[in-house]
């Protein structure tokens, strides 16, 4: 689920009073999209925005708009982190599975490959 006009005049409404336009372009900016790979539930994202509306008020939250060059190359860092630790995963993975394999030939099992597993069933 992604914010719309209606949550934050719902929220405006739960709170009685109008939210400033900076925070909501704020609000706008980081809930417009689903947190990949997650997605937020409804109860999620209200009560995250719900948050951010407080800290606003505190003074504790910041709503400068970055221009889309340091949004994107922000994105892009994060993409390039996630990237590898998901490479990261697999490499741990393939490792998992090889001893696996070992494991059933030290008992006398031969492990089936993919390939191997289609011409059986």
């Amino acid at each position: 689920m992604i914010i719309s006009k209606k949550i934050i005049r719902e929220l405006e409404c739960k709170h009685r009073k109008k939210l400033s336009n900076e925070l909501k372009k704020h609000l706008f900016l980081k809930y417009s999209e689903e947190p990949f790979p997650y997605v937020f539930s409804e109860q999620d994202l209200y009560t995250n925005i719900e948050n951010d509306i407080r800290a606003y008020d505190a003074g504790k939250l910041d709503v400068t708009i970055k221009n889309p060059f340091k949004r994107w190359q922000e994105e892009r860092e994060y993409y390039q982190a996630l990237y590898i630790d998901k490479c990261h995963e697999v490499s741990e993975l393939e490792e998992y599975v090889e001893d696996l394999e070992r494991m059933l030939l030290a008992v006398n099992i031969k492990p089936l490959r993919k390939s191997e597993q289609k011409d059986i069933f």
